[in-house]
C-alpha cells in the first residue's frame, strides 16, 4: 500500500509542476518580466479566479494529505523494527555481564 500511495504522490507532484507552469500571472508582458509589474501577491489581489486556478488549490491539498498520510504510515511501519522489546532486553542483559571483575 505505501508503494500505491509512493507512486500516486510522485504523480500528483509532476501534475502540480505542470498546472503551475500553465497557468499564467496577471502581468506577463514584456514589462513585468524586468520588474514593471506592480503585483502583490502571486496570483494578485483575488487570487486565482480561473478553473486551472482552483483546480491546482484542490490538487495540492490532496498532495499535502497524501504525504501526511506517507508520513504517519512509514514512521508507525519503522517504529515497530526500531523499538522491538526483545532487542532492547538482550542489550539489557549484555550490559549486566560485562562488568569488570575486581581482582
Amino acid at each position: 500500500m505505501i508503494v500505491f500511495l509512493t507512486v500516486i504522490n510522485v504523480i500528483l507532484t509532476v501534475v502540480i509542476i505542470i498546472m503551475v507552469l500553465l497557468q499564467q500571472g496577471k502581468g506577463s508582458d514584456l514589462g513585468s518580466a524586468f520588474g514593471g509589474g506592480s503585483s502583490n501577491s502571486m496570483f494578485g489581489a483575488l487570487g486565482p479566479s480561473d478553473f486551472l486556478g482552483k483546480l491546482t488549490y484542490v490538487v495540492v491539498a490532496i498532495w499535502l494529505i497524501l504525504s501526511l498520510l506517507l508520513a504517519y504510515l512509514l514512521k508507525t511501519e519503522n517504529s515497530e523494527v526500531i523499538f522491538d522489546t526483545p532487542l532492547i532486553e538482550e542489550v539489557k542483559e549484555e550490559e549486566l555481564s560485562d562488568e569488570i571483575p575486581l581482582d
